[in-house]
């Protein structure tokens, strides 16, 4: 399998980036937030799974989505995700792009994602995205980042 590398586009501008490697990530066309609705409603392939994984993500920080029998089940019987597993898939994928947009570089946006935060209990941003309400925080958090202020 090819590793996945986003080179951000050099254009100053967060958003687009972050699209452009949500794009990338999800293999479908995205430019707000409808479309990522859209997108979990009509369900992704498993293949989300695959791309996220070469993005650098381990299989332990993806088996919230699904567990790991169900998806090979899933992949023998070529059915698409869920829609609550779609939706989760594609809500980490979000955070993974819009960090990796704020801090410009894929290596540091994993490395924070990982990385034990005293605004998150001692808990990592990739541990707080595995629910929807924590998911809002890390959220929050890249959003404040990119604007300046420590997390």
């Amino acid at each position: 399998m090819p590793t996945i590398s986003f080179k951000p586009t050099g254009t100053g501008n967060p958003r687009r980036e972050e699209f452009g490697l949500l794009q990338m990530l999800l293999d479908a066309p995205v430019s707000s937030g409808s479309d990522l609705a859209e997108l979990a409603a009509e369900r992704v392939g498993v293949d989300v799974i695959d791309r996220l994984a070469e993005y650098g993500l381990k299989a332990d920080e993806l088996s919230f989505i699904i567990p790991r029998r169900t998806l090979t089940h899933r992949r023998h019987q070529q059915e698409r995700l869920s829609t609550e597993e779609s939706d989760k898939a594609i809500r980490l994928a979000r955070i993974v792009a819009q960090a990796t947009a704020a801090f410009g570089n894929r290596d540091k946006a994993m490395g924070w994602l990982r990385s034990a935060q005293k605004r998150f209990n001692g808990r990592s941003a990739l541990e707080m995205a595995s629910t929807e309400h924590g998911s809002r925080q890390v959220e929050e958090a890249i959003v404040q980042l990119d604007e300046g202020y420590f997390a």
